[in-house]
């Protein structure tokens, strides 16, 4: 029964591939600022260790999307990096303009596992400064690992939620559930009731329901009393409204549900649409709150649709919009953070790609290629990168690109399949 809501809800096929290669065909390449990074230098720490510091800072500002490390030469930035005492700071010069700006200090505590994280802060801060937007290597992600369990029966499967850096470092698992855990979502806004929260689906008393789980405990607890299957939560970017799937009337439909930071639930869930003899299903906000696309088999095979938020007190007739109509079976829509694109799931050629629905220009882009399917896209603060994870008979793993370079970035590894990544975005104040 679980398989069978599984498929029904979420379109899962049957996947027998191996990734091969994957680019990203862009027909043009943005500029990639170049700069240079000192040598780490300090009498209070190792030769290993300053490396490796200086290995993530390199990776770091490699995979931004903006910048490349280079020889020291004719670079747009030079970065001399000092280490006084425990304290790291940087010297930046820009060499057109002649202007330096300094950094720091950054308090190092000789312990990799820790410092790595202030090294990814250092990382963000540099690009901030070179590119005018902060870089994303100090989130985290959440996702889900699957492992099969023998029973007498055979084999069943449990599902629990994990963290790790943006760089697949310090992994850790945050439920301890011993069901089937899945899809899990940050919450974007700070508040008495949202602080170190994050919603996800168990499947913990049978019928998959939504929780409210914390990074500080390893079990959540139900959060919507709506009766039936509730799956795939998202959440405003605003953190007013959530929305999810449900068929409590008898079919996958969409619904909305007022959301405060402070207390929770607000009101009753609404019926944002519905179709007869169809299932909707991933529910993803426009960063306003005013639009929701999702997905739809209402004219045969799954598309995405974009309708208008309902709200209570506004009587809105839904009148979905199409809006991808170049290749069949179009899943797991993520709207990036500033409104700009839509990243989703798409078959082409028997294979699952990565797709980006431009806003602007109205074009399907299709961002990755290779033998295995690709699904569940998700954005990264910037709107620049996406995580995703491929989909194999025996392994499925995480992988992160950028809009701008065509090096692709595997970030998990081992046992487990690893699915239904969300990136950790950039939160409002408490």
């Amino acid at each position: 029964m679980k398989n069978k809501l599984l498929f029904l809800f979420l379109f899962f096929f049957t996947l027998h591939a191996e990734e091969k290669e994957i680019i990203i065909p862009l027909s043009t390449r943005n500029f990639l600022t170049s700069v240079y990074v000192s040598p780490l230098t300090s009498s209070n720490f190792s030769e290993d260790y300053l490396e490796s510091l200086r290995t993530i800072l390199v990776f770091d500002l490699n995979t931004n999307g903006s910048s490349h490390v280079e020889k020291k030469g004719n670079n747009d930035f030079n970065i001399d990096i000092d280490i006084t005492g425990k304290d790291l700071s940087a010297l930046i010069l820009y060499a057109r303009g002649g202007i330096t700006k300094t950094l720091g200090p950054y308090p190092l505590s000789g312990n990799l596992s820790s410092d790595r994280r202030l090294i990814h802060q250092f990382a963000d801060d540099l690009t901030l400064i070179m590119t005018g937007t902060r870089g994303v290597s100090n989130s985290k992600i959440i996702f889900a690992i699957q492992f099969p369990e023998k029973t007498p029966h055979g084999y069943d499967y449990k599902s629990e939620i994990w963290e790790i850096d943006y760089d697949g470092e310090n992994k850790r698992q945050v439920t301890r559930e011993n069901s089937y855990c899945i899809t899990p979502v940050f919450f974007p806004t700070l508040g008495p009731f949202t602080e170190n929260k994050f919603l996800y689906v168990n499947y913990k008393k049978g019928q998959p329901k939504i929780y409210l789980g914390s990074f500080e405990d390893k079990k959540g607890v139900p959060l919507v009393s709506l009766r039936g299957n509730q799956l795939l939560p998202a959440i405003s970017k605003r953190g007013d409204m959530i929305a999810f799937i449900c068929d409590a009337s008898g079919r996958a439909d969409l619904f909305v549900q007022l959301f405060s930071k402070s207390h929770g639930l607000m009101g009753k869930p609404i019926q944002a649409y519905s179709y007869p003899n169809s299932v909707q299903a991933s529910p993803t906000f426009r960063p306003d709150g005013k639009k929701i696309a999702f997905v739809s088999d209402k004219n045969g095979t799954p598309r995405i649709f974009i309708i208008d938020t309902p709200y209570p007190g506004r009587d809105v007739k839904p009148n979905p919009l199409c809006i991808t109509k170049k290749f069949r079976h179009n899943t797991c829509p993520s709207w990036s953070p500033d409104g700009t694109k839509l990243a989703y799931s798409a078959m082409i050629d028997g294979t699952r790609q990565i797709m980006v629905y431009d806003f602007l220009t109205k074009e399907e882009i299709q961002l990755t290629t290779g033998s295995s399917h690709k699904e569940n896209p998700t954005w990264a603060p910037n709107s620049l990168h996406l995580i995703y994870n491929t989909v194999d008979p025996s392994s499925s793993e995480l992988f992160i690109v950028n809009l701008k370079q065509k090096d692709v970035m595997q970030i998990t590894t081992g046992p487990g399949k690893k699915h239904y990544p969300a990136w950790e975005p950039t939160r409002g104040p408490l």
